[in-house]
């Protein structure tokens, strides 16, 4: 299976369907103080535990990025700009299907919807 795609538009449909509440986000994580380390730690372990339990909307919190401090190289790095990396690994290949930046009640730029793909998994 290919890498998820990132940062698409979302189908009008779809789009007004989250926003009417009619689709249902059916799990949250708020990723806004943790390191980066940790940050990308928690967000495996969350979309695991979700794409085992046929979750298939979440709502993923990364903040947008102004109270970070640059690295030691001078680069600002947050989890917002790096959490696209960190989808190009091959966990989530089988995982997610795409993500798009959340509507802004949902925390807009700060915030990413991913759609996950339906769990083959027997047990659930």
């Amino acid at each position: 299976m290919s890498s998820p795609k990132i940062d698409i538009n979302i189908e009008k449909n779809k789009l007004k369907r989250i926003k009417s509440g009619r689709i249902n986000i059916e799990g949250t994580i708020d990723l806004h103080g943790f390191s980066l380390k940790e940050a990308k730690a928690r967000l495996q372990l969350f979309v695991g535990e979700s794409f085992q339990r046929n979750k298939r909307l979440l709502l993923i919190i990364t903040g947008k990025g102004r109270n970070s401090k640059p690295n030691i190289h001078g680069k600002k790095q947050t989890i917002k700009s790096e959490i696209n990396k960190w989808l190009l690994e091959g966990f989530y290949r089988d995982k997610v299907q795409y993500i798009s930046k959340a509507l802004d009640k949902h925390g807009g730029e700060g915030a990413y919807y991913f759609f996950l793909v339906k769990s083959k998994n027997i047990f659930s």
